[in-house]
């Protein structure tokens, strides 16, 4: 019974969104879509227009912006580690409301107003995100009030449900890092280094995200499926059962749904435990039974690690024929595509690439891939160790293995049948990012992090767009601060935000304008 409810109440989403409430053109949740496609089709950028793309407004924020715009009729959300969400007019970057969310200690840079008068800032150098890195999903749920639109995110341990027209808030969810641990000693304990990086995704009266906890002993990650109207916990799944919560089972991946296979399946990649893929679910992808959170399968590519290969890239849904798969890309350099269907309770997988980079520590696959339908195109990160001190490479003696890798910007070909020797379409140097790719009618957007002079990385923040039939950059737009985020594109605008991790400068969302 419980099943066909689920199934109903699932119906009635889609329909919602099919029935127009949600405007085509919108990007209504990270990856656009539960399959995290990061495309639209229907954005008026392409090709031939993209080098006429102009600055319409910059809305300046109090810290660095790295989670990604979402756009859902008139209004843009997001979140900025100035512990602030905002909804702004799209059109005017005119700010509609905002809301303060809660001060959470463990989680650096601290918002200003979080601090006693006077007293300073805690260095921020080791910030890996601020409070606020969980991008938006606004949804169209039905409540015993009617039709509510609701905005979903993850700001530190919390997630949260605002009312998308007034900002108000209908409830507020506080994930606990020890999970046996009542509710109200959970919100009271302030030593929990619980974060949600996950970006929430929504199926039906479930709200779906996963949570990390940093390595720190005592607590432990976990994935859980959350009521979208009431914010109780409907179900939890332990990522590292027996552990005794030593800081392991943590996601950073924000989970893709197959909202048409029986039952529905949710997935997600996972991180590592203290560096190393043990067993059963660290390193790992995992498909879930959406409605129960029974597991499916998990698909392991190594049994060890020493060198942080974990899986910190969203999934993609990809569809060819009448074949149904997962893609989803490692920090180990390589894209990998499953059987999203299997009945094998170790998955299933169809390829992977060769290694398009060595990966490691800061290197590899680390935002979602676009998806055209019949190309993934993603960006890699910086590489491995640190590239700061010079210092944590994995193999020194692996000439790949270094703190600055190229190629960065990956166009491959997602075809099943594909020759491996045909799998890469295109790739191009002087990309490195940790952001998701988006797509735009034959355009590819992918953020740039910044200068890092100590690798000898000196391209200026910005947003690269790429023509996706061969890889040429047709474009860089300037962006203030580092582009952690994917960029949005809606209509005739495209979204942006930025912000260096190390100083909080050049924290703003751009909209840029077709001339």
């Amino acid at each position: 019974m419980r099943g066909a409810v689920f199934a109903a109440k699932i119906a009635l989403g889609l329909l919602l969104l099919a029935g127009g409430r949600l405007h085509a053109e919108n990007w209504p949740m990270y990856g656009r879509n539960l399959h995290h496609s990061f495309s639209n089709p229907k954005s008026r950028i392409n090709p031939d227009n993209v080098a006429t793309l102009q600055q319409a407004w910059t809305f300046q924020t109090g810290d660095a912006v790295s989670a990604s715009p979402t756009v859902v009729g008139a209004f843009v959300y997001v979140g900025s580690w100035d512990g602030y969400f905002y909804a702004l007019d799209a059109q005017s970057g005119r700010m509609k409301w905002k809301y303060r969310v809660a001060c959470q200690y463990t989680v650096l840079p601290i918002p200003k107003h979080c601090l006693p008068p006077g007293f300073p800032p805690p260095p921020r150098t080791k910030t890996d995100g601020g409070i606020i890195t969980s991008s938006a999903a606004v949804v169209d749920i039905s409540t015993a009030g009617g039709i509510k639109r609701i905005v979903y995110f993850g700001a530190g341990k919390t997630l949260y449900a605002l009312n998308a027209d007034s900002g108000m808030l209908l409830w507020k969810r506080v994930i606990c890092g020890k999970p046996n641990v009542l509710d109200f000693a959970c919100a009271f304990d302030f030593l929990d280094p619980t974060r949600i990086f996950s970006s929430p995704a929504v199926l039906g009266d479930l709200v779906f995200v996963g949570h990390t906890v940093d390595g720190v002993n005592g607590y432990s990650g976990g994935f859980e499926a959350i009521d979208a109207v009431t914010g109780k916990i409907r179900w939890r799944f332990e990522l590292d059962p027996g552990g005794n919560n030593r800081g392991c089972g943590s996601v950073w991946s924000s989970a893709a749904i197959d909202e048409t296979a029986q039952p529905p399946l949710v997935f997600f990649g996972t991180g590592d435990c203290h560096e190393d893929a043990t067993p059963p679910y660290h390193e790992a992808v995992i498909a879930l039974e959406a409605a129960s959170g029974k597991l499916r399968w998990v698909y392991r590519p190594r049994n060890a690690d020493t060198c942080d290969f974990d899986f910190g890239a969203s999934p993609n849904i990809i569809d060819f024929g009448n074949g149904r798969f997962l893609g989803i890309g490692g920090k180990d350099g390589r894209y990998y595509l499953l059987n999203r269907l299997t009945q094998n309770p170790a998955g299933e997988l169809v390829w992977k690439t060769k290694k398009v980079v060595f990966g490691g520590f800061d290197g590899g696959f680390f935002g979602g891939a676009a998806f055209d339908g019949q190309h993934l195109y993603s960006a890699t990160g910086i590489g491995d160790g640190s590239p700061f001190t010079l210092t944590g490479l994995c193999r020194p003696s692996n000439p790949r293995d270094t703190f600055l890798q190229d190629p960065s910007m990956h166009a491959l070909n997602a075809g099943p049948s594909i020759p491996p020797e045909h799998r890469i379409l295109w790739e191009q140097s002087g990309n490195h990012s940790f952001g998701a790719t988006s797509l735009s009618n034959g355009v590819v957007f992918s953020g740039l992090v910044g200068p890092v002079p100590t690798v000898g990385l000196f391209v200026p923040s910005g947003l690269n767009a790429f023509n996706a039939a061969d890889g040429t950059l047709l474009a860089t737009l300037p962006m203030p601060g580092s582009v952690n985020s994917a960029a949005t594109p809606v209509g005739d605008m495209l979204f942006v935000t930025s912000g260096n991790s190390f100083d909080g400068k050049g924290g703003v969302v751009r909209a840029f304008k077709l001339q």
